[in-house]
């Protein structure tokens, strides 16, 4: 006899917002809709997303961080054996950029679990729609170390990559990190977005020289992305 087929359910990494709720897709917004379980980073930062985008889901919030990855990924692959569905979210933009979920989908992809991705926005494609010098082609890093040496290493890795650079960096560390971006990259172009598609969105585009006076006392989220000249 052959061994009968199991039944599971499904894991969808779903894109969300990064700010402006109504960028959510008909898509997104179905599956969060009728999905059993969603695993986020912050249920409160989830419930609100839910509440703003006026999603109404009987979904359970489970959380799934970077502190605890290993373990809930373990009962995350459970429920899914269970049958159920489950929506793996970010804070905020499309999953795994910056962001955990890499150990779920690991665990899904290996036991033949249905993995569907549910696109949509990112910090990091939005400034990239709106860059106008060239980023053919470009590297993303991600969050920079928050210590200043190896921060500082992981910039000069690049030095001599004939592309555009983007990362992501907190309200804590852009002005350390635009200085040692400014130290490195002197001659660079740069593009900064804060905030993006909230009520306080703003863009600055000129050197990396500059745009260490512009940040001085900003605050928001940031995403960057600079190519020498």
């Amino acid at each position: 006899m052959p061994e009968e087929k199991k039944h599971t359910g499904t894991l969808y990494s779903v894109a969300v917002p990064i700010g402006n709720a109504t960028d959510i897709s008909e898509r997104a917004h179905t599956t969060l809709s009728v999905v059993d379980f969603i695993a986020c980073e912050d249920t409160r930062k989830t419930l609100e997303l839910l509440r703003r985008a006026r999603i109404e889901t009987k979904a359970r919030l489970l959380v799934h961080n970077p502190f605890g990855e290993a373990k809930s990924a373990e009962g995350l692959l459970k429920l899914l054996y269970e049958g159920k569905n489950i929506a793996l979210v970010s804070d905020a933009g499309t999953p795994r950029l910056s962001d955990p979920g890499s150990r779920i989908l690991r665990l899904a992809f290996t036991e033949k679990i249905p993995v569907v991705p549910i696109p949509g926005a990112a910090a990091l494609t939005t400034l990239l729609s709106i860059t106008p010098f060239s980023v053919d082609p470009f590297v993303f890093l991600g969050f920079l170390s928050p210590k200043s040496g190896r921060r500082q290493n992981e910039l000069k890795k690049y030095l001599d990559f004939e592309g555009a650079i983007a990362l992501y960096e907190s309200v804590h560390r852009i002005e350390k990190s635009l200085a040692d971006i400014c130290d490195i990259y002197p001659d660079a172009e740069i593009l900064i977005g804060r905030e993006m598609t909230k009520t306080h969105e703003e863009f600055f585009l000129g050197s990396t020289l500059e745009a260490t006076s512009w940040v001085q006392g900003k605050h928001g989220e940031f995403a960057l992305i600079f190519r020498k000249k």
